[in-house]
């Protein structure tokens, strides 16, 4: 089988699992100790891309997946991404509030606020409640109006390839509008005041790698295209830090040049390539940690590892295994069934199409 023909790659499944891995590094900093060297701590720093990684493998796989699908059934669709994110997002955001209301005795507008705005997934908009509840949570803002718009972009698309291009630099340059122009006293919220609108370069980096692989436009010999990829993010981990230039344009230009020339190019090597990092990647227990990486993503920073720290053990890398031993068991008796359950009872044969 091809992989045009192929609707799973194990080997993506697996890189799943390193980018939530680099979130909880950058998050809990073993290389704060004094006693680790200067570049260690600068390379750690710079392991946010992890949430990068995501976004572009999302844009790779939502394209892949849905782009040559006319009409798309949209409540297909939507259906099939609330299944796959809301469940276990729902489940440990109201296990978030509870636990604050015991813990607290206290309830009042603010934290309605909190609660309405992480369980319809748009804090993001307003810095002022950015990491209310489930504090990483602010990632999945950007998923679902990603969700939600990429049908329209897959049309445009289908009309002329000149939207890859125009479409991202669109919506950037409107959400720059809209920061600014709700930059004033009066925007208690902050709306838009952080630049997440940036990140829809890093979905169209997936969303173009998806559309030249399905259109057959790329093709590589040998097995460089994931060093290369791989190499490139590589430099931009160890060489972040040394950068001394500032300029608006700084972070634009970071993401650019590690969606497109590292992460994607590493994404297309680990679809076509026969390397040994496929090989890993694509084994039975990366599979098992990658399907298991939303859950870990989830749980990784919040209560769990507080209570874990308090009442278990304070040591990182115990914490670190404990972790992924619960996202494995809620993936597979939570996650999993809810997500069948949930797509066998809402998709029916009549459904709104695109």
């Amino acid at each position: 089988m091809s992989p045009q023909e192929k609707q799973f790659f194990p080997a993506l499944t697996g890189y799943r699992a390193i980018a939530a891995w680099m979130i909880f590094v950058f998050h809990f900093m073993p290389f704060r100790n004094p006693n680790y060297p200067d570049f260690a701590k600068r390379a750690v720093s710079t392991f946010h891309i992890g949430v990068e990684m995501f976004f572009v493998l999302s844009g790779f796989l939502i394209t892949y997946r849905y782009f040559n699908e006319r009409p798309i059934n949209f409540k297909k669709f939507m259906v099939n991404r609330i299944a796959r994110i809301y469940p276990m997002y729902f489940l440990l955001t109201a296990l978030f509030f509870v636990i604050y209301y015991f813990q607290s005795n206290i309830w009042n507008t603010e934290k309605t606020i909190e609660a309405i705005l992480s369980f319809t997934m748009t804090k993001a908009l307003f810095s002022k409640y950015y990491f209310a509840g489930i504090a990483q949570g602010w990632t999945l803002t950007l998923e679902e109006m990603f969700y939600i718009t990429a049908p329209l972009y897959f049309i445009l698309i289908r009309k002329s390839r000149w939207f890859l291009l125009l479409l991202p630099v669109i919506l950037f340059l409107t959400g720059n509008f809209l920061k600014e122009l709700a930059n004033v006293p009066e925007n208690i919220w902050g709306f838009l005041q952080y630049d997440f609108y940036l990140n829809i370069f890093e979905f169209f980096a997936g969303i173009t790698l998806a559309y030249l692989t399905l259109k057959k436009k790329i093709s590589f010999s040998g097995n460089w295209v994931t060093w290369f990829g791989l190499s490139v993010i590589l430099l931009f981990i160890c060489g972040k830090e040394y950068i001394t230039f500032e300029s608006k344009y700084r972070q634009f230009t970071e993401v650019i040049f590690l969606s497109f020339l590292g992460i994607a190019p590493l994404l297309w090597g680990l679809i076509y390539e026969k390397t040994i990092l496929q090989k890993i990647l694509g084994s039975r227990i990366f599979v098992l940690l990658g399907k298991s990486s939303y859950v870990f993503y989830l749980i990784h920073k919040g209560f769990i590892p507080i209570f874990m720290t308090d009442y278990i053990t304070d040591n990182k890398l115990i914490i670190f295994i404990l972790l992924n031993l619960i996202s494995i068991l809620m993936f597979t008796y939570l996650e999993e069934p809810l997500n069948h359950l949930i797509r066998k009872k809402f998709n029916s044969k009549n459904n709104l199409s695109l």
